[in-house]
């Protein structure tokens, strides 16, 4: 199975625009909420410490898909510079994470088309838009990336409307008292926002799929990072200085809301719409990125090798529906929250891998410092293990099933090698 591969197909403005599709949506505009009742204005600085973290993990990725262009991520690169276990657990919790993002993206998705047209229940609009999702990338990566292109841009514009009309209507008042849940209160909102920045990893996990992916990807990535950070201050800080932290705490959907309380029924209609296009689109990016991993552990036999089989075009559609499906049934049944914090604690785990490898690299394979691998672990470790026990214990059951499952497997394995003899 290791000899099947994926056909390069992206160039650099795809790249970008799916990097740029992955992070904006479902953090921006639905993680914001629990953040303000954890940390106040304080998400403010969360924001930032997040963005460090994820921008010291994106170095690490981009270094390694340049050493290592197979499609996968930190599973492979994890494989390669640690050894076979963990890079299997990396691409576990990886699965783990970011199989619950498409479902997040379509729940967010569901809250704000229910509050448009509440004729529809937004759990059933959630299911529709994974199931959707899952159709479009199953018809191969050409289709999915010409979507994601065009709302990349759209979701870009309605953003800045977004602030445009409401920032001329802050109230300096509203950031007072500025960290009412102290330091801790920071650090826990931090590790539940940096579920907003995870997308930043999808370049590097569709590296085969990138045409001259050395030069490609660390542009990319960060351009798309980069960006994102800037859109989410504005907006965080838009938000917060209409609605105040308990105002945007309460809301289901605070941008949405915070455009109602200024009684702009245009900025409504052009946030509405951005959300849905933007969540949606997000949704279709992990979707995207997550069938990937699926079908590089499918490849070398750490999942059912099924997964590694190609369609037309080169298209791994098995790995896309099989993501899919998870991603329907968290949208059906898993609370938002404790999907959001779950994720983000998988993510963490998985790039702690990304980092541990990145430090690993010789000296003439390095692109950028030893110092970011080793800030970046330090940072995902700690981010990790400050969110709420319950969501911690949560995220190390997924991992010791992830555990016992390899170890079934390869026991599994090991038998019908030795029948086969």
């Amino acid at each position: 199975m290791s000899e099947v591969k994926l056909r390069p197909q992206l160039g650099m403005f795809d790249a970008i625009s799916t990097g740029m599709a992955a992070i904006l949506g479902a953090g921006i505009f639905a993680v914001i909420a629990p953040a303000a009742g954890i940390a106040g204005p304080s998400l403010l600085i969360s924001l930032v410490i997040a963005a460090f973290v994820a921008f010291c993990n994106a170095l690490s990725s981009t270094q390694l898909a340049a050493v290592f262009p197979r499609s996968g991520g930190t599973y492979e690169f994890g494989r390669h510079m640690l050894g076979p276990w963990p890079g299997y657990l990396a691409g576990w919790m990886f699965l783990a994470a970011n199989t619950v993002g498409p479902g997040v993206s379509a729940l967010v998705f569901g809250g704000y088309f229910h509050a448009v047209w509440n004729i529809i229940p937004a759990r059933n609009a959630a299911v529709l838009a994974a199931l959707v999702m899952t159709i479009l990338n199953a018809g191969g990566i050409k289709r999915s990336v010409r979507v994601t292109d065009i709302v990349v841009i759209l979701s870009i514009v309605s953003l800045l409307a977004f602030v445009v009309i409401g920032l001329p209507h802050a109230q300096a008042s509203n950031f007072s008292p500025f960290t009412p849940g102290g330091i801790g209160g920071v650090l826990r909102a931090t590790g539940l926002l940096f579920f907003a920045y995870t997308g930043y990893s999808r370049i590097a996990t569709l590296v085969e799929e990138v045409r001259n992916p050395k030069r490609t990807i660390p542009i990319a990535t960060i351009l798309a990072l980069g960006t994102a950070v800037v859109l989410y201050l504005l907006v965080a800080i838009t938000t917060l200085a209409i609605l105040g932290a308990s105002g945007v705490s309460k809301s289901s959907s605070p941008l949405e809301t915070t455009m109602t309380v200024l009684g702009s029924a245009l900025g409504v209609v052009i946030i509405s719409a951005g959300a849905l296009l933007t969540t949606f689109n997000e949704g279709l990016s992990d979707l995207l990125g997550v069938s990937r991993v699926a079908f590089a552990m499918g490849r070398e036999t750490d999942l059912p090798q099924g997964l590694a089989k190609l369609g037309k075009g080169q298209n791994p559609w098995r790995s896309v529906l099989f993501v899919g499906t998870i991603s329907i049934l968290i949208a059906a049944f898993a609370p938002l929250t404790i999907a959001i914090a779950v994720s983000s604690f998988g993510i963490l785990l998985y790039y702690s891998v990304t980092n541990l490898s990145a430090f690993r690299l010789p000296a003439r394979q390095r692109m950028f410092p030893h110092l970011f691998p080793i800030v970046g672990l330090i940072g995902c470790l700690a981010l990790a293990f400050s969110l709420a026990p319950k969501e911690i214990g949560i995220g190390l059951t997924i991992l010791l099933v992830g555990i016992i499952y390899r170890v079934i497997r390869l026991v599994s394995l090991k038998r019908r090698k030795s029948n086969t003899l």
